[in-house]
């Protein structure tokens, strides 16, 4: 068994009869459920416990992608780009570094961090001092200014 099975609050059992009986522990209490939801159950835990390793830098083999549920082919396709994407995006980059000193320094911190360094807004927050939704509603007023300001 591994660590994280040990404190995972949900169980699969087999019955004397061979089939399964299918647990989650919500609040202390054990509520049996019907396989259907005991897959999506586990399938979101194994999703979050993989985005929580990407958070932490670790990085997977294949074979751990594999249980985890993350398929290579969908990471290649969501990351491929073309020449002419790269091309505009350099582009973009030199465009918005160049209007950036424009910015306040607490909004040029905002975009270094969460662009630049790829620090989660939740992250970021925490940092802060401040909630999810105050660093996301600062961000989207700092990218309305750098479009203004791209657009001008």
């Amino acid at each position: 068994m591994q660590n994280w099975q040990k404190d995972r609050n949900y169980r699969k059992y087999v019955n004397t009869d061979g089939s399964f009986i299918y647990v989650i522990t919500v609040d202390g209490v054990d509520v049996e459920v019907n396989e259907e939801i005991y897959k999506a159950y586990s399938q979101a835990d194994r999703r979050e416990r993989y985005c929580a390793e990407c958070e932490e830098g670790q990085l997977l083999s294949l074979d751990q992608m594999d249980k985890d549920g993350m398929q290579l082919s969908y990471l290649i396709r969501r990351h491929a780009e073309s020449a002419e994407d790269m091309a505009v995006q350099r582009l973009l980059i030199q465009q918005i570094n160049e209007v950036l000193p424009l910015l306040e320094t607490e909004d040029q911190e905002l975009i270094w961090r969460l662009y630049d360094d790829g620090i989660s807004i939740r992250k970021y927050a925490k940092e802060k001092g401040l909630s999810d939704f105050a660093i996301r509603h600062r961000e989207r007023n700092v990218l309305a200014k750098i479009k203004k300001l791209l657009e001008s």
